[in-house]
């Protein structure tokens, strides 16, 4: 059967040696390992570990550093709502009943009014004041949708006044944060700081069209954008679908995309199916990490072996009977699109396991699951091997 289908209109096609990985956090790391680490990680989320402060810098001397933060929120849960009401009450977002502040996700730290300049400048205030080895700022949970289910803020006097209302799709809520950011993004640009924002996509009001207005601004007011739940390709094929168009457009504005693949089972097919997921992806700024939910974030992420150099990518991705392959100069990635039903996949011969056992003629696959091939060690020949290549 020919192969030879496209499965993007603009398929990544920019090459890297892959598969190129970062780390959440450092938290958990020791001072031995990070001397281990070299080439091995291009950036770290949220670097805050001080009792490896200068050592990063040092053994991972390619990789992007960044201090995180909540984007909305104070970053000390240690000030309650009493504290912003004796130094900055109008700077306090409220719920719709005008007198509780906003939270998210559980968390006690307090919502800030994102639109107020004395907030912004507060807060770039303390993005700067980062480490020196530290080069960008991770700011997290930045949707366009309302999360913290903020209505206003107080005024002076103290009446409530509304802005936002509680729906699915704010307009109002979306445009102030861009607005936001691409304030932030200015300022700490003018210092060398680079801006590294967690946006999930799918969770856009502007729903999964990349070039929509809101989401070409955003991602113009970024140096890259981490998905937090680039899992759910493994179990949606409409995110899975979305995640590639998304990707794919960041990559073409220069900017950098990190996938983090929280599993609900780290065995090793879950971890050869995440990694040939981001393979179908992969682009010379793209970069994975994988957790058991996000359980393991600060540790060092374990591939179990799928993390072996696969080389630089053939070309984009094709199809066969709906499964997705890209072939890569050494070896080969397979991922079967959630919902198909369970098949032998067709592969040519001389690839090898990750484990170097031979590979017979098909490989079994169903529907959310992957597998990533490899040529002998040493070989670079796959990409004459890939199918497609005319021979």
């Amino acid at each position: 059967m020919a192969f030879g289908v496209l499965f993007l209109t603009a398929a990544i096609t920019a090459r890297a040696a892959q598969p190129q990985k970062f780390v959440t956090f450092d938290s958990k790391a020791t001072s031995a390992q990070v001397k281990a680490w070299n080439d091995r990680y291009v950036f770290v989320w949220g670097a805050s570990n001080q009792a490896l402060t200068g050592a990063l810098a040092t053994h991972v001397p390619k990789a992007l550093l960044s201090a995180y933060y909540p984007y909305s929120r104070d970053p000390d849960a240690k000030h309650d709502v009493s504290f912003w009401k004796a130094h900055h009450p109008s700077w306090i977002a409220y719920t719709c009943d005008g007198v509780t502040p906003a939270t998210m996700y559980g968390d006690p730290n307090v919502v800030l009014d994102i639109t107020n300049p004395d907030v912004i400048a507060w807060q770039i205030q303390n993005f700067l004041n980062r480490r020196p080895d530290i080069k960008a700022v991770a700011l997290d949970n930045f949707q366009f949708h309302n999360a913290g289910r903020v209505c206003g803020v107080q005024d002076p006097s103290g009446h409530f006044v509304t802005r936002y209302e509680l729906k699915s799709s704010d307009a109002v809520f979306a445009q102030d944060t861009v607005r936001w950011l691409e304030s932030v993004y200015a300022t700490l640009h003018a210092h060398q700081v680079e801006v590294v924002i967690n946006h999930i996509p799918d969770l856009s009001s502007d729903g999964d069209d990349p070039n929509l207005p809101l989401v070409a601004r955003m991602v113009s007011a970024t140096d890259g954008i981490l998905d937090e739940h680039a899992q759910l390709a493994l179990h949606d094929s409409r995110k899975a679908a979305l995640l590639t168009k998304f990707v794919s457009y960041v990559e073409s504005k220069g900017k950098w995309t990190y996938l983090l693949y929280q599993l609900d089972s780290a065995d090793r097919s879950a971890v050869e199916s995440a990694m040939a997921n981001y393979l179908m992806m992969a682009g010379s700024r793209t970069a994975i990490y994988l957790s058991h939910r996000d359980d393991t974030y600060g540790h060092e992420p374990d591939f179990m072996g799928f993390d072996r150099e696969i080389g630089e990518p053939c070309g984009p991705v094709e199809t066969r009977d709906g499964v997705l392959l890209r072939g890569y100069s050494k070896g080969l990635s397979i991922f079967s699109p959630a919902g198909l039903k369970p098949m032998q996949v067709p592969v040519p011969a001389g690839y090898t396991s990750v484990d170097g056992d031979a590979v017979g003629s098909t490989v079994p696959l169903q529907g959310g699951q992957g597998r990533v091939l490899y040529t002998p060690r040493g070989d670079t020949t796959g990409c004459t091997m890939a199918p497609g290549h005319r021979r």
